[in-house]
């Protein structure tokens, strides 16, 4: 960006993007200015809350040094559903999942910095962040144009499962079941111990596909599932719904990690090999 703008990239954003939406509440994280009802950033260490520093933005930047409220980023949201921030083959180019050269699916759904998924034919793009002492998250049902916006002050968490049941409560057919008669036990225990053996790094690859396994073989797809097992000791992992997806099937659970809980989907082949595994 400050290559093909010659400006700075928070001037960039500042004059590109929050002057024009009137986000007056968006800027970087700078800690020096002061910023009337600035949140601090928390963490839960040893049974209490600690403090956490600010994340500077010459160490985050484009990551994650945004100091934002609701409002603002509502403002925002409203911008992507017109053509006043980037024209509409953009957003779709933005909201197109990438795939390997083979025609591969990924270990996610990614495209230009958004997750892309669906829920029973309900289009979603979505993703969270979280940096020292906070977590956010943005869920945004294109077709049904409910967006889901989440900022908390508690270090980088999953926020994921607020999101899906705040859409359930507004529109019921994007409520989740809690449980659903399982069709295939078999299935749901095998994937049960495979989410174990994540959450330890001791996994049995076989069940994987060849790009999962390359996929946790890097530090980001390491990183991923240490961060996930901070979360608490694995416990119930049960049955929501399924759906037939291209030429595999997703498979839906309510899971418990460290007595909270948490929505997970996981993506099969038709014979049964493990291509994704996701937090909502």
């Amino acid at each position: 960006i400050e290559k093909a703008s010659g400006k700075s990239y928070w001037q960039f954003l500042d004059e590109r993007i929050f002057k024009p939406l009137g986000m007056r509440a968006t800027s970087n994280t700078d800690p020096q200015p002061i910023v009337p009802n600035r949140a601090s950033g928390y963490e839960w260490k040893n049974n209490r809350f600690e403090n956490r520093p600010v994340l500077l933005p010459a160490i985050a930047f484009s990551a994650g040094s945004f100091l934002s409220k609701a409002e603002d980023m509502a403002k925002w949201d409203a911008a992507l559903y017109s053509e006043k921030l980037l024209k509409k083959s953009s957003l779709e180019q933005m909201w197109s999942a990438q795939v390997t050269k083979d025609g591969v699916a990924l270990p996610f759904n990614y495209g230009f910095g958004w997750f892309v998924d669906s829920y029973h034919g309900h289009r979603l793009v979505q993703h969270s962040g979280g940096t020292p002492g906070f977590s956010s998250v943005i869920y945004r049902f294109l077709n049904d144009k409910i967006t889901i916006i989440i900022l908390t002050n508690h270090g980088d968490r999953v926020l994921d499962q607020l999101a899906v049941d705040l859409a359930g409560i507004y529109l019921p057919v994007l409520k989740r079941p809690e449980a659903n008669p399982d069709p295939d036990p078999a299935t749901t225990s095998r994937l049960k111990d495979v989410m174990s053996g994540l959450l330890t790094e001791k996994y049995e690859s076989a069940s994987l596909t060849p790009e999962m396994r390359s996929f946790l073989g890097t530090a980001s797809g390491k990183a991923l599932w240490k961060w996930i097992a901070d979360h608490g000791t694995l416990g119930s992992f049960v049955f929501s719904d399924q759906e037939d997806r291209g030429d595999g099937q997703v498979l839906r659970y309510k899971v418990s990690l460290g007595g909270n809980s948490y929505w997970f989907s996981v993506l099969m082949t038709k014979d049964r090999k493990i291509v994704q595994i996701y937090w909502w």
